[in-house]
């Protein structure tokens, strides 16, 4: 899909894009290398920008590319660097200088969690190693806060997909579990109507009682939020071309979780108590003793 994208030519949007491959000029090879196509003074300019883009395509330079592309079209970059792409999604603590508690990455090596007061300060070296980022409503809310959190040991991705605007192009409006139920791909029934408020109770419980059982349940609707992204991802791709009615590219297999269930068991069951989880619990054992014996 991104050697048919023309809006990176100056000038050129939606609707000439449109009209270039109407007139048969499908992809960048196609563009004549003589004669006129969008006028004398544009097409030389044309030609150098799409000369950039096939040699920053070549060199794999997903920054360059994404540079030249407007925002709103980075989902075309998505099937060239899908290996490249991390999916991810934060719980916060839920008061008003937001911190984040627990944060679900999932790329080509699988999944990984971060928890406040474990790993957290792990966060920013896991998320430069990917130069693709892919949310929904994370450069609203995911990325702002952690920005906020970690200053400048946050690093910026080469090219960002926003999952939330992408599908509202597509008349998918909505949140994601909404969007997700509508498109057959619903969490179990534990999971139903879980939402971000609950999240907020679910990490609260765990620092007041050092319930690892409210961790584990936290941690597990985070990563739910996490991997479900990349079937949302490869949904909006294939539903966009259709949008384009480009009958003739090759459509996504769409992503099935079923693949990373058993390593969603895997990490929630791996989750402790850590001796400070440990000494709230003797601390609360304390009181009961204390106010048993008053």
């Amino acid at each position: 899909m991104v050697r048919r994208t023309f809006q990176l030519i100056p000038g050129v949007g939606p609707w000439k894009e449109k009209d270039l491959w109407a007139r048969g000029i499908h992809t960048w090879e196609d563009f004549p290398d003589s004669g006129v196509v969008l006028g004398q003074k544009a097409d030389g300019l044309a030609r150098q920008r799409l000369a950039q883009a096939r040699e920053a395509l070549e060199r794999r330079d997903l920054g360059a590319l994404a540079g030249m592309i407007p925002p709103r079209e980075h989902w075309r970059l998505y099937p060239e660097f899908a290996r490249d792409a991390v999916y991810f999604d934060i719980e916060t603590n839920g008061k008003q200088e937001q911190e984040p508690t627990v944060v679900a990455l999932f790329d080509a090596d699988g999944l990984r969690v971060f928890i406040l007061g474990r790993n957290m300060d792990e966060l920013p070296e896991a998320m430069a190693q990917r130069a693709l980022w892919v949310t929904f409503n994370g450069s609203v809310f995911d990325v702002p806060v952690l920005r906020n959190y970690f200053g400048k040991r946050f690093p910026t991705p080469q090219a960002h997909i926003d999952l939330r605007f992408v599908c509202r192009r597509l008349g998918m409006g909505g949140g994601l579990k909404e969007i997700e139920d509508k498109l057959g791909m619903g969490r179990p029934p534990h999971m139903k109507g879980v939402n971000g408020w609950d999240a907020v109770l679910l990490w609260r419980a765990y620092l007041a009682r050092g319930d690892v059982e409210a961790l584990r349940f936290l941690v597990e609707y985070n990563l739910y939020d996490s991997f479900q992204l990349r079937s949302l991802m490869d949904t909006a791709y294939n539903r966009a071309l259709d949008d384009l009615n480009l009958d003739e590219l090759a459509r996504l297999p769409v992503f099935e979780r079923g693949e990373v269930l058993y390593d969603v068991s895997r990490l929630i069951l791996e989750l402790g108590p850590t001796q400070r989880d440990l000494n709230v619990l003797e601390r609360v054992r304390a009181q009961d003793r204390d106010l048993r014996q008053d």
